[in-house]
């Protein structure tokens, strides 16, 4: 009787060793260690009547309230902390209601603009400047209005060079008028320095 279970156990572990032989091993979700790293834009807005300045957000996704970002000053080549995320995502009814920005701005910050919502259709959330950030003058009027917004982990390790999460790409701005002639756009593209698809943020300056 003894002989006979242990017989029966023996065949019992040799068959789940066999099912388990035949199940595929378990790999990482494809693209999960090879998603490209959180950049977007920040653009700075007044009131309709100039009396209060903010600073918004303008990512491909909403982020953490209390995440810290930096500016990138083009100009100076320099990344500049911080900018942190103050609270939850707002919609173009709010900003309208809420903060009494003009329409032309909002859309900038929506980037309207853009009626293919290319290269993304950013999520505005409002910010506060804290740190080196809070007294420091831009290179040009542009970067004090608005520009690329980075990790703070991101590095400019050369003139017109970034690096993100060990990656290092090279940071060209181009100046395209609005096609209604009221404003413009810069173009950012970070060309990622081994090749591939370069990141695309773009940041309005409508005029109001």
């Amino acid at each position: 009787m003894i002989a006979k279970q242990i017989a029966a156990l023996i065949g019992g572990i040799t068959m789940t060793l066999a099912c388990q032989a035949q199940q595929p091993a378990q790999t990482p979700a494809a693209g999960s260690s090879a998603q490209p790293p959180a950049v977007g834009a920040w653009r700075k807005v007044s009131d309709a009547q100039l009396s209060q300045q903010y600073r918004y957000s303008m990512l491909p996704g909403v982020v953490a309230a209390g995440s810290k970002w930096a500016a990138y000053d083009f100009k100076a080549g320099k990344t500049v902390c911080c900018l942190v995320v103050a609270g939850p995502e707002i919609s173009e009814a709010e900003l309208d209601s809420t903060y009494g920005i003009p329409g032309p701005w909002i859309t900038d910050l929506v980037n309207g603009w853009n009626l293919d919502a290319a290269p993304y259709r950013p999520r505005v959330q409002l910010l506060r400047a804290e740190g080196a950030l809070r007294d420091y003058e831009f290179s040009d009027m542009a970067g004090e209005l608005g520009g690329l917004l980075l990790p703070t982990q991101a590095q400019a390790v050369a003139p017109g060079t970034l690096e993100l999460d060990g990656k290092r790409y090279a940071v060209e701005r181009e100046e395209v008028s609005l096609a209604s002639g009221d404003g413009m756009v810069h173009a950012y593209a970070l060309r990622p320095a081994q090749g591939g698809k370069p990141l695309a943020v773009e940041v309005p300056y409508g005029i109001y």
